[in-house]
């Protein structure tokens, strides 16, 4: 489809003038950077630690090769243009945006761990258990004594990304985060307050709005608080890199095709290693 056909989906399935308008500014932004911009280059030889400035977006995606075929010819689009699966934000595509600097390495060891609450009375904490910490879950525990209760979960980018804990995601997209470009395009990221909760209702499932302008005031590790949800999409030009799994670093025809589909983009593995540049 090309910018008419989905400013013509907006007009005809949203119903709020204001988030007609929002939308189709967004299509518009899109539009205009991806015209304009080059893809983006790295410096990584291989056996280099990918290192992730804070800002950093990645997204997984559960077709694998095929999805990233998509994602590079057609842009990441939003579900709710190209009939993805549901999900609480169907306008939005879904990133991971790093509040901080990482090591890869360390970014991956974070996430494939998982998410805990500890409740009390009239009291709770949550946290984040990396995966080199999960074996001394009781040992973290034991130190809670004011807390009676706990429960404990995958991170969301465990579930969603390439990670060490699961083989069904193996590929995701790193995208430079560092551009007044892309720093116009997340003006339209939901979860943040720059839209009203009168204007975001059209954008958000239905079934979890009550919930979402409620929990985006307040996010925490569960929320989370590590998220975007960008309206509309993401021009491809803007990755510089593709995390794989397991099972795809160790396939040569594979790391191969990733790289016709980007040459200019490297490839890296879950040690958060350089592999193909």
């Amino acid at each position: 489809m090309i910018k008419e056909d989905y400013i013509k989906i907006t007009n005809r399935e949203l119903k709020e003038k204001v988030s007609k308008k929002i939308m189709i500014k967004q299509i518009e932004n899109y539009y205009e950077i991806e015209n304009t911009i080059e893809n983006i280059k790295h410096n990584y030889n291989i056996g280099d630690d990918v290192f992730l400035k804070k800002g950093t977006l990645l997204h997984g995606t559960y077709k694998n090769i095929e999805g990233l075929k998509e994602i590079v010819n057609n842009g990441l689009i939003a579900g709710f243009f190209i009939g993805g699966r549901n999900s609480k934000y169907p306008c939005c595509v879904g990133v991971w945006n790093l509040q901080k600097d990482y090591l890869l390495k360390d970014y991956i060891n974070f996430y494939s761990g998982g998410t805990i609450k500890f409740a009390g009375p009239n009291k709770q904490e949550i946290a984040v258990i990396s995966y080199d910490d999960m074996p001394n879950i009781l040992d973290i525990i034991s130190f809670k004594d004011e807390y009676h209760k706990w429960n404990l979960e995958q991170t969301k980018e465990a579930r969603f990304m390439p990670s060490l804990v699961q083989n069904n995601i193996q590929i995701g997209i790193i995208i430079n985060g560092q551009s007044k470009e892309i720093k116009k395009l997340l003006e339209g990221d939901i979860l943040t307050d720059k839209i009203n909760d009168k204007d975001v209702k059209e954008f958000v499932n239905p079934k979890y709005y009550e919930y979402f302008v409620i929990d985006r005031k307040n996010k925490d590790a569960f929320f989370t608080d590590r998220e975007s949800a960008v309206l509309f999409g993401i021009p491809s030009c803007f990755i510089e890199g593709v995390l794989v799994g397991k099972s795809y670093e160790q396939d040569k025809k594979m790391l191969k095709e990733i790289k016709k589909l980007l040459p200019k983009a490297y490839i890296c593995n879950l040690k958060g290693k350089v592999i193909e540049v």
